[in-house]
């Protein structure tokens, strides 16, 4: 009997749905759908991961080259092989956020002052006011 229970149970245990599995995770809302609120976090989350890049120490042209012959040969391991190029790449991203906060008429950031601040419990702030509205004459 107590030969027969133990494969039993092992095999409920892997056929039963877990409940990270039984979970559906929610859509991430399209970039083009996103409002003040969402874009104004994602630029302040990006802004605090990328200060104070040019202080870091970065890898060597020789680990960056073996890092990328990895990359090669076993796929998809680039990340950190060129940290100048993935580091314009966010630049131009928080620069397209910040432009899409000034279309939708939201409060704006000075991207360059918080990029450059080094306090790591300073917290950016939208600081650059929304575009007037032009009043409609009548």
């Amino acid at each position: 009997m107590r030969s027969f229970v133990l494969p039993l149970l092992i095999g409920l245990a892997v056929a039963a749905p877990s409940s990270a599995d039984a979970k559906t995770k929610k859509p991430d809302t399209p970039e083009d759908k996103l409002n003040c609120k969402q874009l104004t976090g994602r630029i302040q989350i990006k802004i605090m991961e990328m200060r104070g890049f040019s202080d870091r120490k970065q890898a060597s042209a020789l680990a960056r080259g073996i890092q990328s012959g990895f990359s090669a040969t076993l796929g998809n391991l680039s990340h950190g092989v060129d940290p100048n190029g993935e580091y314009q790449g966010e630049l131009n991203m928080l620069h397209q956020y910040n432009q899409r906060l000034v279309t939708l008429g939201c409060k704006s950031y000075d991207l360059e002052a918080e990029l450059n601040k080094r306090d790591i419990d300073d917290v950016p702030a939208p600081t650059i006011l929304p575009p007037k509205k032009a009043k409609a004459k009548n």
